[in-house]
């Protein structure tokens, strides 16, 4: 299906602005995804921060040129790309592409952009399997609150021993 000039010129723009935004880039070969995945996808892409768009490799390589990313080229890309944009929580992002890619099994990722550094799939793999910032950030609170946690138990255990030994002394006499 041809697309005019115009379009294909908002398209450019469009990714241009994607580029700019995102903290993380995930390129994926979609090809074989049903259009039921493909909704699926996009909302949890969504909900994760993010967008998931398809576009033709002829003009992601333009958008990508265009912002000084040529570090991946998307014309020796295999299949047909589409391309999630991180652009609130890396790990978020990566969590959706993979958890679809695991459900149907037809979604591959390819690789990503992060930072100005290419990710390859296994990369991008590691990011999704972290844990979430706010358990991440639980577990910070709580490494912090056990220390504390420890040493007031240990006050408590001399002061219970305090009471006992005076209790006994007590009723002794």
């Amino acid at each position: 299906m041809a697309i005019s000039r115009q379009k294909k010129e908002e398209v450019v723009k469009d990714l241009k602005t994607a580029f700019n935004t995102a903290k993380i880039v995930i390129f994926t070969d979609f090809k074989g995804v049903g259009v039921k995945s493909m909704t699926n996808l996009r909302k949890k892409v969504r909900e994760a921060g993010g967008k998931y768009v398809v576009a033709k490799k002829t003009l992601i390589n333009i958008a990508l040129k265009d912002k000084k990313l040529d570090i991946i080229n998307p014309l020796e890309l295999d299949g047909q790309i589409g391309i999630a944009f991180g652009d609130t929580d890396l790990v978020s992002t990566s969590k959706a592409i993979y958890e679809i890619q695991k459900e149907g099994g037809m979604l591959k990722v390819l690789n990503g952009i992060m930072a100005g550094k290419v990710l390859d799939a296994e990369e991008v793999v590691q990011f999704a399997q972290l844990p979430t910032r706010e358990v991440l950030l639980a577990q910070v609170v709580h490494s912090i609150k056990s220390p504390i946690s420890g040493f007031v138990n240990v006050l408590r255990g001399n002061i219970q021993g305090l009471i006992f030994t005076l209790k006994a002394i007590g009723e002794k006499k």
